[in-house]
């Protein structure tokens, strides 16, 4: 199958790099089209990537201005080979397991009217010495199931139909997306298979605190509207935030 996986990356050089050789790893698991949305960085992101699809076809870098992580989405998203079949997400400092598409992409050739798949993540602070892993023997690392795109896989006639991220939202727009989505009454898979790395440092936007309350409030504002006027459920276990293991990491 052809997936189309899209990174938003804004000021990612220490990153990027290890996000895209966690993806380059299941190149055997798929067509990949990887496409990386450069907004505007002022670090050497772009350089990276650029060395980077150098040597590897699947890697597209697209260089844009500094306009936001919805903005950088839409416009990975307006890249997506007419012919792409699954898409999903990474963050520029984020990783993606090895096996994991391999794994995943085959609930969608048995299932052909599954819609969308969702994981659970692993959150990390220390890499391990491959860059590709997460080093879980310093405790500091949690599974848990949240919001982040990184975890999930869908059919792009799903993504189509769901449209482009409100670039309004500075943040939460992961979460706005998943509402709009469950209105349209998709097949849902959700396991407890880690399907991403998520990786906590002291410059993750989420940190903004203020920020994201702000905009998280409004994503519930809008879902309770539309609750108000029949539209669909949450997902049971969709929004789980339970730990799956519970470390001394914070």
């Amino acid at each position: 199958m052809k997936l189309a996986v899209l990174m938003a990356a804004y000021n990612a050089a220490p990153y990027v790099g290890d996000a895209l050789a966690s993806l380059l790893q299941q190149r055997t698991a798929a067509k990949l089209q990887i496409i990386v949305v450069n907004d505007g960085s002022t670090d050497g992101t772009g350089d990276i990537v650029r060395a980077i699809s150098a040597q590897a076809p699947e890697v597209n870098l697209v260089e844009t201005a500094n306009r936001g992580i919805s903005a950088a989405r839409n416009r990975a998203l307006d890249e997506v080979s007419p012919d792409t079949e699954l898409i999903s997400m990474l963050d520029a400092d984020d990783l993606s397991p090895a096996g994991r598409f391999a794994r995943d992409i085959k609930h969608f050739t048995d299932d052909s009217q599954l819609g969308f798949h969702y994981g659970t993540t692993r959150m990390f602070r220390d890499i391990s010495d491959d860059r590709l892993t997460p080093d879980t023997s310093t405790g500091k690392y949690v599974d848990l199931r949240g919001v982040q795109l990184g975890a999930s896989l869908m059919r792009k006639s799903l993504a189509d139909a769901v449209g482009r991220f409100d670039e309004s939202f500075v943040q939460a727009e992961d979460t706005d997306f998943f509402f709009r989505m469950f209105q349209l009454r998709p097949r849902i898979r959700v396991v407890d298979d880690v399907c991403c790395y998520y990786r906590r440092h002291d410059r993750n936007i989420t940190l903004q605190q203020d920020v994201s309350d702000r905009f998280y409030r409004r994503v519930i504002f809008n879902h309770i509207k539309r609750q108000k006027s029949g539209g669909a459920p949450v997902p049971d276990g969709f929004f789980d935030f339970r730990p799956f293991n519970s470390v001394d990491w914070l």
